[in-house]
This record gives structure tokens, C-alpha cells and sequence, in this order.
């Protein structure tokens, strides 16, 4: 059954991918942008809604002209040089943008909200791979817990409001066309740099997620599953002793650098450092086992592979 669907944040990576697969299942899709021209002539919606999610009296006015039954909020603050203002950008999206954005979902009476979270903000508990019952760490220190916070604020928003039902897609690293992993992207940048080296054993584990899986999940979700948090991540959560090379292989970038810890934390960032040593892989079983969901990318490796046109890893 067609609906009108609203997506925020359609510029971005998932946006962008995701705006023609809900056409073409028939859905009336409303692209919803700070700036109409964001929107190059790719990109085909049946409406354009200009507001900022940050301003909730032209957000209300644009939902209530459009009258949406499902909205879905893709924003994001990253896409700059500088990746602390990118997590400060994205903090305040989450926060307020987010519960801007339910506040006017149930005004005009949309029956469903569909939210952008991440399984990086998981707490690192041991060596587990991590499902949604485990907690966000609300309590990780600088711009990453301002992040994390925001996060969770953003997920109360979207899981507790009376009158809509909620849904957190807990995204792992995204990566596919036009992403920080893709050519020409910060991800690249740092490894074919030789700026991104393996620390100690390499043991933090990174769950990534494809656009497309990303997309995927959302289309699945419009109507499909219990209110609540799911993690869409692929099959295969990798330490970064094994993705990291295996990527810089795949790139034609040198074979990363090793660092002892001590050299880490003097030549890195808190955060670099936290995500190459302890961060915390995630599980979709619960995707998987409540709506048959498969990720069309089951592993990173066939994913990097066709980022760089090989056939495989």
C-alpha cells in the first residue's frame, strides 16, 4: 500500500539511496531540506519540503502542507574537514533536531518515525559483540560522549513519545558510494596517507553497514516490525588488525603503519585510538529474526571489493 513518506536528511548518503527505492515501490516521497537546492536534477521526489529541523515552526508548517504517515530522519552533521565539528553538528541534529522532527511527526499525525542511531556509541564491554539491550555510553569522555548523549536523547524521542510508533536504526560504519570509505573520501585519505596505523593487537571491532543495507533496512521497516532499536550492521564485525589491511590492499594504499599504545595516544586522537583498540562489534539477529531481513552486503570484504571494482577481496 503506497504512503506518504517524509525523508529528512535526503541529501545524505542514505537519503540519497534511499529517495528512488521508496518511488519505486509506489510510495509519495517528500524530500525534506534545509535548502532546495541541495537537490540536483539525480534526484527525483514528488514534493520538496524546505525547513530546518532546528526551526520546529517551519518544520511544523512544511509537515502539516505535506501530511506524512511515515517520517524519516537520515540528517547528519559529517561531510566537513573537521571531524569534531562534524560530531558537535551531529550531536545537536540528534538532540534537538530529532525531537523537533517527533513533535511535528505527531502534530500532523504521522503514524510512524523512523531514526538514524549508531552502534559505535555502544559501551565497550570485554571482547562481546554487542545487541540492542546493550547500553549506550552515555558516559565516554569530550566531543564522543557530547555524541553519544545526544544519541540517546534522540533515540528517547523517537522510542517513548505517546501517539507515533518509534523506530532507532542502529547503523554500524556506513560505507559504499560517496562515503568516508569510498575513493576520494577522509577514510581513503587517511589510509592511502598512511595516517590511519594498526595499535597494539588491533582488537577493536568495527561493524560496518553498506548504503544500500542501510537503505534496505528502512524500506522493511516502514511498516514492517515492532516499535524499538534495531542494529543493521552485516555479518561480519572485524577486528581492525584484519579489516584495516585488508582495505589498504583493496585501496592500493601502503600496508598501515603499527604503533605501540604509548606511540597511539601521542600521535592520534582519543577517539582513532578507542575505535582501533576497544570499540565493540554489534549483532543484527534481531533484524534478521524478527522481519527476515539479509544484508545484501553479508561481509565488508565484497563490500570494500566493489568500492575499488575488484572482484574480490
Amino acid at each position: 500500500m503506497p504512503l506518504r513518506v517524509v525523508v529528512a536528511g535526503a541529501t545524505g548518503v542514505v537519503g540519497r539511496t534511499l529517495l528512488p527505492l521508496l518511488r519505486d515501490r509506489g510510495h509519495h516521497v517528500t524530500a525534506l531540506v534545509r535548502h532546495a537546492d541541495r537537490l540536483d536534477g539525480a534526484v527525483s521526489v514528488d514534493d520538496v519540503a524546505v525547513a530546518d529541523v532546528l526551526d520546529p515552526p517551519q518544520l511544523r508548517r512544511e509537515l502539516a502542507r505535506v501530511e506524512p504517515e511515515v517520517v524519516i530522519d537520515q540528517t547528519s552533521g559529517f561531510g566537513g574537514a573537521d571531524p569534531d565539528e562534524g560530531l558537535r553538528r551531529t550531536a545537536l541534529l540528534r538532540e534537538n533536531g530529532a525531537r523537533n522532527l517527533v513533535d511535528a511527526a505527531v502534530a500532523v499525525g504521522a503514524r510512524r518515525i523512523i531514526g538514524q542511531s549508531m552502534t559505535a556509541a555502544y559501551r565497550p564491554h570485554g571482547h562481546d559483540v554487542l545487541d540492542e539491550e546493550s547500553p549506550l555510553w552515555t558516559e565516554a569522555p569530550g566531543c564522543w560522549g557530547d555524541a553519544v548523549r545526544a544519541l540517546a536523547a534522540m533515540e528517547e524521542a523517537v522510542l517513548t513519545r505517546p501517539g507515533i510508533e518509534g523506530i532507532a536504526l542502529r547503523y554500524g560504519a556506513l560505507y559504499g558510494p560517496d562515503t568516508q570509505y569510498a575513493p576520494g573520501g577522509a577514510i581513503h585519505a587517511r589510509v592511502c596517507g598512511s595516517e590511519l596505523p594498526l595499535v597494539d593487537d588491533g582488537v577493536g571491532l568495527t561493524s560496518f553497514t553498506h548504503v544500500d543495507d542501510a537503505a534496505g533496512a528502512v524500506l522493511e521497516l516502514l511498516t514492517n516490525g515492532e516499535p524499538g532499536t534495531y542494529n543493521v550492521v552485516d555479518n561480519e564485525p572485524a577486528e581492525s588488525a584484519e579489516w584495516l589491511p585488508a582495505y589498504a590492499r583493496m585501496a592500493g594504499g601502503p600496508a598501515p603503519v603499527s604503533l605501540t599504545m604509548d606511540q597511539a595516544r601521542t600521535q592520534l586522537d582519543w577517539l582513532t585510538v578507542h575505535q582501533l583498540t576497544e570499540q565493540r562489534g554489534a549483532t543484527n539477529f534481531r533484524l534478521r529474526e524478527t522481519l527476515g531481513w539479509r544484508p545484501a552486503w553479508p561481509s565488508w570484504r565484497e563490500g570494500f571489493a566493489s568500492l575499488f571494482g575488484l572482484w574480490a577481496a
